[in-house]
């Protein structure tokens, strides 16, 4: 089904809510994605925040029989910039593209590309890294991260070292079509050079729940997956370097969920650190009974991580895509979509002391379906939220700016 991109970009603000308490919203911004938002065929939004403030969104759409990924800066003129080059497709919709900001204010995408499947494969993908020098107003051609095998390359997580190196960690099966791996990459001079790449880990990776990075003061870099344990178990582990990502410590269990499932459930988690090096994560499980559970831990040095609280309290609701940023001084926005049969919305819950403690839960969106959050950190010390939202008879992209309160 033929999907247009609406031609015209509008970007409104709309007055938010009243809260007797709570964190302070400043006005939504929206962006008009598509003009039919039933036939919408679009990858989750990635958000970013440049040094000057300005909000950045990416996403994957669907035109025609192709995929083509899009940034745009949200309260400025330009249309959405298309990323990848003419001839050159993103390989599907299944995850966001990733997003992160150089030092020297660099914007830099990471996104599979599609590629033949050679006979007797199943898939088969490579993984790019797109940079713009001029703040996204174009981009390069693309890098290719990985080696040139016909395999996928995919569910990567991107971030960037305060001294400028690209991080870059994927899951591929180059050990093997049954045996997925946790692998990362060191990509320097701004983007355009794969100086290293290493496997994180010996045992398996869930194949399709994706690897998130974040990159903490002077060389710390945090890695987040979910592993398979004998017996189908599958709980998150975090890898932790304190050189720069060129060397990393035995993946550390976060928790002993037991989550027991003979599948892969596209469920990975969200880390981030402070100023300070702690690290906090945020993940999807189940319980035995299959009851699902979004839970929340923080670590003072990424080692040891406390007893997990648990997000989602909402009964009758079944939570989803959890993410979440700090800012450096320990403070902890995290977003997550819970849904019926019927509603989807977008909620947020917020640590003002490093993780300790959790304000409740707040509904930021507003409309019947809004989905697929993702939070970022600000200069200003602000955290920016984004969604998508159905707004009959168009689908937006939300961004909403919040301003944390103890």
């Amino acid at each position: 089904m033929r999907v247009l991109v609406a031609a015209a970009l509008a970007v409104l603000l709309v007055a938010p809510p009243a809260h007797a308490a709570g964190p302070a919203l400043a006005p939504r911004q929206e962006l008009t994605v598509f003009d039919k938002p039933h036939e919408a065929h679009v990858s989750a939004p990635a958000v970013a925040v440049t040094r000057d403030g300005k909000t950045v969104v990416a996403w994957i759409a669907q035109q025609g029989h192709d995929h083509n990924l899009f940034v745009a800066q949200l309260g400025s003129a330009p249309k959405p910039v298309r990323v990848n080059p003419d001839g050159l497709f993103a390989d599907s919709l299944h995850q966001p593209p990733g997003l992160a900001l150089g030092p020297g204010g660099e914007v830099y995408v990471s996104w599979s590309s599609a590629k033949p499947v050679p006979e007797g494969g199943l898939f088969a993908s490579d993984l790019r890294l797109s940079r713009s020098l001029d703040g996204g107003r174009t981009f390069e051609s693309p890098l290719r991260v990985n080696e040139d095998r016909p395999i996928s390359h995919s569910f990567e997580g991107l971030g960037v070292a305060p001294d400028g190196t690209v991080i870059v960690s994927w899951i591929d099966s180059r050990d093997g079509p049954s045996t997925a791996g946790t692998y990362l990459a060191r990509i320097t001079e701004r983007g355009s050079r794969v100086e290293k790449t290493l496997k994180l880990d010996e045992g398996e990776t869930c194949v399709c729940c994706r690897i998130d990075v974040a990159a903490g003061p002077g060389d710390t870099v945090a890695v987040a997956w979910r592993k398979v344990f004998p017996g189908s178990i599958r709980d998150m582990v975090v890898g932790l370097s304190r050189d720069g990502a060129r060397s990393f410590s035995l993946a550390g269990l976060v928790h002993a969920d037991r989550w027991k499932i003979n599948a892969c459930p596209h469920r990975g988690g969200s880390v981030a650190m402070d100023g300070r090096g702690r690290v906090y994560l945020a993940w999807y499980t189940e319980t035995a009974e299959g009851q699902p559970r979004m839970l929340f831990a923080a670590s003072p040095d990424g080692l040891r991580f406390a007893a997990p609280s648990r997000l989602n309290t909402a009964a009758g609701y079944i939570p989803d895509q959890v993410r979440l940023a700090a800012d450096p001084a320990g403070h902890v926005a995290i977003v997550w979509e819970e849904a019926t049969a019927v509603r989807r919305r977008v909620l947020l819950r917020y640590s003002t002391d490093g993780g300790r403690t959790l304000s409740a839960p707040q509904a930021l969106s507003q409309a019947i379906k809004a989905y697929a959050p993702d939070v970022a950190v600000a200069p200003s010390g602000d955290f920016v939220v984004a969604w998508h939202e159905e707004q009959f008879p168009v689908l937006k992209t939300v961004t909403q700016a919040i301003r944390l309160v103890k």
